[in-house]
């Protein structure tokens, strides 16, 4: 397509400035760009495959399918795509459905994806000339390394653990498309980087006629068996265990329905097996030395637990660094943590609760030292008491749900009870409210929730109309002295936050505090279900020194970058950080971190570094959750 199509800011406010316009996209892309474009242009609706729906909503506008879009343009208003990860893809929909590129429709392109900025040109010089002497001819050994539509600097991550892997094996570089994006979707720009450090090809993943078959084989064995959550969370395929890895996927990319055997859920697990018979065949059929992930969460756990069955180191590399296992989870360290706190010393015990109790007095009061940068502008402990109640003013006991976000992963800390599925916990305590008449209901919205959580949750209410949703500014000593007396979460940080106010947290899963016994943590559905029936009899959970204990061990004594990948590869911090941690600074994703790597770049840093990758992995391979690892071994004065 002409350069015409691919707009940037500028481009698009001139072109665009006090019209009407359809958006392609209802994700985070589109969710960036209607900060800007909703001050000059009028947006008539959202469109999206996947979160169309009857109440669907996005930035307060109608999310509604391409067919009905087509019925609504009357005016042949412009269609403007911004889903950088699928924009070629939704260029040819586009275009089959009869609209031309650059009159009908055009692509949001203020990232410069797809067409060129100095900074990339530049960057895509230095890689090359940098990598050169490490370029490998093709081979039938491989190395398997993630590729994304993205300009982020996690590229001079996959360089150096590439190459290192590539000379190891005497091995090819092999990229894959991060979420089973189509290969037409390949951007050119973002392409040529990733040649320029030796990625010497990006993997088709259609599978061939042969294996559609076997797809279409294997889903509908599994279908016909299939009417429960527990049942999604038990599919096995290849002899694989891939339930939990396939709901993972569904509750971070798209919008569960109530019937988990809807025509909807057909076709979501349809996907699923598709590719998970495309890569299974891949990596049996291939000798692939490495594998090299993003996360190693969701869509990328398909990979992960096919590699890690036949036995292929696989590590994920996007902004953390560990060894892969099937059905990997982020912290499987929290179950050792009361074991952990006994290999401290007796001056680093005393030491830490000192800080504890110091610390945990500044987070009721406000204090966000401790708290996730994500979640520091919407910390509700400071927030002032409301001028009017929240609650209803009655002898009812009352229970509030402190959902999760889909958009992160949701098995972040192991093994939950509801089918390691936020949604079937969701729609379990939905069923709860309406068997306790003698319970008030609420939910409070995570702090940090995104579009596609409101969506869902709203839907969630509107089943179950005996919760109430409250304010999710509202602070949690407000909520207290108004009666609540029972927050319920899978693995929240309310399990360490509420229990110092007198709110009995109740998970439903591996949690941080599971160890521990100042939050309840019952293990089966049954346990549950007597817990939530008693709440009137319970007594109240006690353990302070736990509290305490968790909190020094969690926020000042272990390491979570075991390996410190933000000062190995980049000295400039800013360098390292995500797009919700770079939106804390201010800033955001984008080819300016190109320009600041190439001022700090040497000759002599970059050997030290290629120089550390044998340690590094090796660490990684000795990791074990079961450990103390030191962040501190003291307190500082």
């Amino acid at each position: 397509m002409n350069r015409d199509v691919f707009l940037n800011r500028e481009e698009c406010r001139r072109l665009f400035s006090g019209k009407e316009v359809f958006i392609f996209g209802a994700g985070v892309d589109a969710e960036q760009a209607e900060k800007d474009l909703s001050r000059y242009v009028d947006i008539l609706a959202y469109i999206d495959n996947n979160r169309a729906g009857k109440g669907h909503f996005f930035c307060g506008k109608e999310i509604i399918g391409l067919k009905e879009a087509l019925e609504r343009r009357e005016k042949r208003q412009p269609i403007l795509v911004i889903v950088y990860r699928y924009a070629m893809e939704i260029c040819d929909q586009l275009k089959e459905a009869g609209l031309f590129p650059g009159v009908d429709f055009f692509v949001w392109d203020d990232m410069h994806l797809f067409h060129y900025d100095e900074n990339t040109i530049k960057y895509i010089d230095f890689l090359k000339k940098v990598w050169a002497p490490y370029k490998r001819e093709r081979s039938e050994r491989k190395v398997l390394l993630m590729f994304d539509n993205r300009h982020d600097l996690l590229s001079t991550i996959y360089a150096y653990c590439g190459n290192y892997f590539a000379e190891k094996y005497d091995a090819e570089i092999c990229g894959y498309f991060r979420f089973g994006s189509g290969h037409a979707n390949v951007s050119e720009v973002i392409r040529n980087i990733y040649r320029a450090f030796n990625v010497n090809t990006i993997i088709d993943p259609e599978p061939d006629e042969r294996q559609e078959e076997e797809a279409d084989r294997i889903f509908s064995d599994i279908w016909k068996n299939l009417s429960t959550w527990e049942d999604w969370k038990n599919i096995t395929v290849y002899g694989i265990s891939f339930g939990t890895t396939i709901v993972r996927n569904l509750l971070r990319m798209y919008i569960p329905d109530f019937d988990p055997k809807s025509e909807k859920m057909s076709s979501v697990l349809k996907k699923a097996i598709r590719t998970i018979v495309f890569w299974y065949h891949y990596i049996f059929e291939n000798d692939i030395k490495i594998v090299l992930l993003a996360d190693g969460v969701s869509w990328d756990g398909y990979i992960r637990d096919i590699a890690v069955t036949k036995g292929i180191p696989t590590y994920a590399l996007e902004y953390k660094m560990a060894k892969m296992t099937l059905d990997f989870c982020d912290r499987p360290s929290y179950p050792y943590f009361k074991e952990m706190w006994k290999q401290l010393t007796p001056r680093e015990q005393s030491e830490g609760l000192k800080w504890a109790k110091e610390h945990i007095k500044k987070r009721l009061q406000g204090g966000t030292e401790e708290v996730f940068y994500t979640n520091k502008n919407n910390f509700t402990f400071a927030e002032k008491k409301k001028s009017r109640r929240i609650l209803e003013d009655n002898d009812k006991i009352k229970v509030m749900i402190c959902p999760h976000i889909f958009e992160e992963d949701c098995y972040w800390c192991g093994e939950q009870i509801f089918d390691n599925n936020y949604f079937s916990w969701l729609c379990h305590l939905g069923e709860l409210s309406n068997r306790t008449p003698d319970y008030d209901w609420y939910l409070k919205m995570h702090p940090f929730a995104q579009r596609r959580d409101m969506i869902i949750l709203d839907r969630l209410l509107e089943r179950y109309p005996r919760i109430k949703k409250i304010p999710s500014d509202v602070s949690p000593l407000q909520l207290k002295e108004e009666g609540v007396a029972y927050a319920l979460t899978v693995y929240g940080t309310i399990g360490h936050e509420y229990p110092e106010i007198g709110i009995q947290v109740i998970h439903a899963g591996i949690n941080p505090h599971s160890s521990f016994d100042f939050t309840w943590n019952p293990k089966t559905k049954e346990e549950y279900d007597d817990l939530i029936f008693r709440l009137g009899e319970l007594e109240k959970k006690s353990d302070e020194e736990g509290l305490y204990q968790f909190y020094c061990l969690n926020y000042l004594y272990y390491d979570w970058e075991y390996i410190p990948y933000r000062t190995l590869f980049f000295e400039n911090p800013l360098l390292a950080m995500d797009r919700l941690e770079l939106q804390s600074h201010g800033r955001d994703l984008g080819t300016w971190k190109y320009g600041e790597y190439m001022k700090e770049w040497t000759e002599e840093r970059h050997k030290k570094i290629l120089s550390q990758m044998g340690d590094v992995f090796g660490k990684l391979d000795e990791w074990r959750p079961d450990l103390l690892y030191r962040r501190k071994e003291k307190v500082e004065e």
